[in-house]
């Protein structure tokens, strides 16, 4: 797998920063209230050591799941830990009770939008930046360990690509608020993205 350079990381940070921006000012015309998000890493990961960066085993996680459409096609995974994601519920659904592991319909749907507004703001970004027309899916939703949510994305796409783009983000300017957008681009929406940004041009 390639590595990105102090350049390329420096971009692909500056685009998810964008791209969190501007789903920060969407959820917070949503939650009726400030909201912060800030991106402290973006890595290139091999499908291996996904779960370690989202948590570790044992992590519980809800995940929205989006495929991407158009020219650079693939997955993106939105990522909310239970912390987060009880925060964003607690905002956006007052005075209700909630089970992480048995949410309502109406929770459910609350967190799949908020997945959606931030996927898409993020994958606009790197569209607009690339040139490349995307378009996402309708959302669905997980919520259980990180290795369990994952293996099946990664059983899916695990024969044809090897890395995924991990953006990982610190929401309410808390540590331990963290979510993560994961685009695995399919095999040749790869290439082509490493093209873009010239992956492995100045080895």
């Amino acid at each position: 797998m390639e590595k990105l350079n102090f350049n390329e990381q420096d971009l692909l940070t500056e685009i998810g920063s964008i791209g969190t921006g501007h789903a920060a000012t969407a959820m917070a015309d949503i939650l009726g209230q400030k909201i912060t998000i800030t991106v402290p890493h973006v890595e290139l990961v091999s499908f291996d050591r996904v779960a370690e960066f989202v948590g570790g085993p044992g992590r519980n996680l809800a995940c929205i799941y989006l495929d991407v459409l158009g020219d650079l096609p693939g997955t993106v995974l939105v990522m909310f830990n239970e912390n987060t994601a009880r925060r964003l519920l607690s905002s956006l659904i007052p005075d209700t009770e909630l089970n992480f592991f048995e949410l309502s319909h109406l929770q459910q749907s609350a967190l799949m939008e908020l997945g959606n507004i931030l996927s898409g703001a993020y994958l606009s970004a790197l569209a607009d930046f690339s040139q490349q027309r995307m378009y996402l899916s309708v959302p669905r939703l997980a919520v259980d360990m990180a290795e369990a949510m994952l293996s099946v994305p990664m059983a899916k796409l695990g024969c044809k690509s090897d890395y995924a783009l991990l953006v990982q983000a610190r929401f309410f300017e808390e540590s331990s608020n963290r979510g993560y957008i994961l685009f695995l681009p399919d095999p040749g929406a790869a290439l082509r993205m490493m093209g873009i940004f010239g992956v492995g041009s100045d080895e």
